[in-house]
């Protein structure tokens, strides 16, 4: 899927958008060929109403969209809810062309859809009927209670020797000129057949719609969203042309120098519409440039840890290649668990550093690699206090090897910030975390060293600053793993009723890097029943317990497929969700909206940042350019990718 999905982007590339439009059209309209001769039941049972959920019910446009969510399926295209609206209703699927200005009316439209006409050169619509082209969408009045009553697809477009034009389409349920039970056929129509109301276009920016005080519907919706994205309107945008709005057009006029009307003509319409395309484009490029520019800053460390062969790529779900992992013995520095032992820059004893946080491993619970063996003296790596590849010697009889806890294990992946606990081979629950923040004054410090170490004491709780850090277990000198901290505003302020603290600052930043280099875990039970406490109470005093702290240096980000839906907030969220209804964000706002994951490359959505909660993915860009900056790595270092 993936390749054909490749080729259409190449041909678009080199042929131009209205080829990957073409593209589209013969996606969507070979899957409605496929359906040709579906049967409806007697009782109006149909698998597209199923489908959109309703079985028994009207099944038009569930028809529609299900073609396109099947044409993605069969082609890996990403078409439905970007280029085709998922619509359970003739007026909603009209409703979402209308807001991205891709509806044209036929023979004035409805009542209310008076008065438009083509931008690039101001005719009317009346004057000069559009002709549909292929893989448009066809809206059709039966009935005449001016609303819409039934939708097709667009298969072509003939003309008759007298020059008629006559519109073919494929459909199904149609009622009127249609069998019993209603089923998938072709129908045809003359162009102006009373009964076609409009038309969903394929390409935006052909048709406008005069708007002036009164005008109402999803057209002065979208206007007035673009006046709030150029700061000349401040208000709700209701669908209602008022005199707020009129004051915005008119503002908007004189500052572009236009004809100060207050109508959204033609020419204001084209210059808003040439604005905010010129936003768009920027705003692409720079969540592109700023991607790039982070990606390539990493390229050295990726290669060191590529180099390094630590980690790799790590799936937690694969529990054979984890357990196996976790149950490797390890080599660890054979002095106490807080002390110090500090390397040589060669087998004789003479200091590599004096920095405070670098040159030295802690003992007994920090593995380390041996890498060779001179005089006596073992050369070692590990991770250091900064979180950085080191290096160096350590005297004789330094050394000791120790065989993990054969029934439990701990890998903790700094990527999607997870504690991922095991037994016995099984992955039997995972919780939220904070590692070390890469973020202000003291990110190098700060962020928790990689690596692999024995959860060695249990320690109790402790002070950091206003943080009370209790239930801690040591792992690395002074690094532990704790419960999600709670805050203290003083002696009585900000405590709670029952005495504990504040909870929710560090909890709100669970899933995200937020700590001072411990590992906070979160202290809410999660569905399996688990939480720090549950760590504290069974564990805590559980020998050797191997856990992997997993680096993300050096590792791919995991792909996401363009029509995945994603979720946001369209009342100023500033993330965007892999659960609709994620517990990170209030209830009031929820269910959240959805979009396809390919939509956050498009203006508005390139501003949105991953939510750490639901485990949101990367964003495109950010996938793309980090991983061929991975690619890159391997590459300079003679290395096959994975």
């Amino acid at each position: 899927m993936k390749k054909i999905t490749a080729l259409f982007v190449m041909l678009a590339m080199l042929l131009g958008v209205g080829a990957l439009a073409d593209q589209q059209a013969e996606m969507l309209l070979n899957a409605a060929v496929s359906e040709l001769g579906y049967t409806a039941t007697k009782g109006g049972y149909s698998k597209y109403g199923e489908w959109g959920g309703k079985a028994y019910g009207e099944w038009c446009s569930e028809f529609v969209s299900w073609c396109v969510a099947r044409a993605d399926e069969v082609y890996g295209a990403n078409m439905l809810g970007n280029d085709y609206p998922l619509q359970t209703s003739c007026a909603d699927g009209a409703a979402w062309f209308k807001e991205r200005g891709r509806y044209i009316t036929v023979n004035g439209g409805l009542r209310g859809e008076e008065g438009q006409f083509y931008l690039a050169d101001g005719v009317s619509v009346a004057d000069r009927p559009y002709i549909p082209q292929r893989g448009d969408l066809i809206y059709i009045e039966w009935y005449k209670y001016n609303r819409l009553d039934h939708v097709g697809i667009v298969e072509f477009v003939t003309q008759d020797a007298d020059g008629t034009y006559l519109v073919h389409t494929i459909e199904g349920n149609n009622h009127e000129i249609g069998p019993t039970p209603t089923e998938v056929r072709r129908y045809t129509y003359r162009l102006d057949d009373p009964s076609i109301r409009g038309y969903g276009v394929r390409e935006g920016g052909l048709v406008g719609t005069a708007l002036k005080m009164g005008s109402q519907g999803e057209e002065v919706v979208a206007f007035q969203k673009n006046l709030i994205e150029l700061g000349f309107y401040d208000d709700e945008p209701a669908g209602k042309f008022g005199k707020g709005t009129e004051t915005a057009t008119k503002n908007y006029q004189k500052k572009r120098g236009l004809t100060v009307t207050g109508v959204a003509d033609c020419e204001t319409l084209n210059a808003i519409a040439d604005e905010i395309e010129q936003i768009r484009r920027e705003a692409g490029e720079k969540a592109r440039q700023k991607a790039e520019k982070e990606a390539a800053a990493m390229l050295e460390t990726a290669k060191q840890a590529i180099a390094a062969n630590w980690f790799g790529e790590f799936d937690p779900y694969d529990e054979e290649t984890a357990w196996n992992r976790l149950m490797a013995d390890i080599t660890v520095l054979n002095v106490d668990q807080k002390e110090k032992v500090y390397l040589s820059d060669g087998p004789n004893g003479n200091r590599k550093t004096t920095d405070a946080h670098r040159g030295f491993f802690f003992g007994e619970s920090v593995a380390v690699r041996v890498l060779e063996e001179q005089d006596g003296w073992s050369r070692i790596q590990a991770y250091n206090d900064y979180d950085e590849l080191e290096e160096g010697w350590v005297r004789p009889g330094r050394l000791r090897t120790v065989t993990p806890n054969q029934t439990w294990g701990m890998i903790i992946d700094k990527r999607t910030q997870r504690l991922y606990l095991y037994k016995e081979g099984k992955l039997v629950t995972e919780l939220l975390v904070s590692t070390g923040t890469t973020k202000g004054q003291n990110e190098d410090y700060c962020e928790t060293a990689s690596g692999e170490f024995l959860l060695i004491s249990p320690t109790g709780g402790f002070w950091s600053g206003n943080l009370w850090c209790d239930q801690a277990i040591r792992f690395n000198g002074g690094d532990l793993l704790h419960m999600v901290p709670e805050v203290y505003y003083g002696e009585n302020v900000g405590v709670n009723p029952d005495g504990t603290g504040d909870f929710s600052v560090c909890e709100s930043a669970l899933g995200t890097r937020a700590s001072h280099g411990c590992i906070r875990v979160q202290r809410k039970e999660n569905e399996d029943g688990y939480n720090h406490t549950w760590i504290w109470r069974n564990l805590r005093d559980v020998k050797n317990i191997k856990i992997i702290i997993w680096d993300d240096d050096g590792r791919k980000l995991k792909e996401t497929e363009a029509s995945a839906s994603m979720y946001y907030n369209p009342n100023g969220g500033e993330k965007f969700h892999a659960d609709q209804y994620c517990p990170g964000v209030k209830s009031r706002y929820l269910p959240l909206t959805e979009i396809k994951y390919s939509m956050l490359a498009r203006y508005p959505y390139t501003a949105l940042q991953p939510c750490s909660s639901c485990q949101a993915p990367e964003r495109p860009e950010k996938v793309a350019t980090w991983n061929a900056v991975i690619d890159q790595a391997y590459e300079e270092l003679g290395l096959q990718a994975p």
